[in-house]
């Protein structure tokens, strides 16, 4: 009788021969690993360096919190300010701020006393400085020309030194709406000067240049120019009330 499952038996060849290959050989050839590894525990793989956990960075262990007590140090810093120096609302700074200042202007120079005079020098020369003063309260100086009305566009310009004419500027005076009289127009200036002062004060020269159609004319009288000084008013305290009486108080003794 034969015995069935014999090796090289043509019957049970086909039956007891291994397949071509095994499912996990790939892994095995793969990984460089011996043996059979089942496939419900597969050997993790090296993840690719385009992974989002690649991004994070590795824990590093010189990554320490300290405090400055483990060296030593105190844990609060205090600085001191000086309170000396620090104004408080009610100190002279705001005082000496909310004090007003005065100021008065000493012309060096005499303007037509009468309108004849201002008339005569007008037709004369075409131009003439009719009034000059100085805003209460402020420092800034006011003037009004007279222009002869020669043609219908003019322009009128206070040249103006603050250093004795070592420098220069030219301030364009307006035009006084209505203030046409008897063929002659009036302008109006301002100017402002910036306190403080020194002790004469501060000079101011000017002289007055008419641009016209017909020409140029000028007004700087008599060639002296317009010279003045304006000066701050020195204000004289009173006495302090509590001092007078702190002085009465005091008793003779003989």
């Amino acid at each position: 009788m034969e015995s069935v499952g014999a090796l090289g038996s043509p019957i049970g060849a086909n039956l007891l021969s291994l397949p071509a290959t095994c499912p996990w050989d790939e892994d095995e050839e793969s990984l460089g690993l011996e043996g059979i590894k089942p496939k419900s525990s597969p050997i993790p793989r090296r993840r690719s360096s385009v992974s989002s956990d690649d991004s994070l960075p590795p824990p590093s262990s010189s990554r320490r919190v300290s405090f400055a007590d483990a060296f030593g140090l105190s844990l609060v810093s205090v600085k001191q300010f000086d309170a000396r120096g620090v104004t408080t609302p009610s100190g002279p700074l705001e005082s000496d701020l909310n004090e007003d200042k005065e100021y008065y202007m000493v012309p060096l120079f005499t303007l037509p006393q009468t309108t004849e005079e201002l008339v005569l020098r007008v037709h004369e020369q075409k131009l003439e400085l009719e009034s000059l003063e100085l805003i209460s309260g402020t420092s800034t100086l006011r003037g009004i020309v007279r222009v002869l009305n020669v043609c219908f566009n003019k322009m009128v310009y206070v040249r103006t030194s603050l250093d004795s004419w070592r420098s220069h500027f030219d301030l364009l005076a307006e035009y006084i709406p209505g203030s046409n009289n008897g063929g002659m127009d009036c302008f109006s200036f301002k100017l402002t000067l910036v306190p403080p002062f020194g002790e004469e004060g501060a000079r101011v020269d000017f002289c007055l240049r008419y641009d016209t159609s017909l020409g140029t004319f000028w007004a700087n009288n008599n060639e002296k120019n317009y010279s003045l000084f304006c000066c701050e008013k020195i204000k004289v305290k009173a006495p302090n009330v509590s001092e007078n009486r702190r002085k009465s108080c005091l008793k003779i003794t003989r």
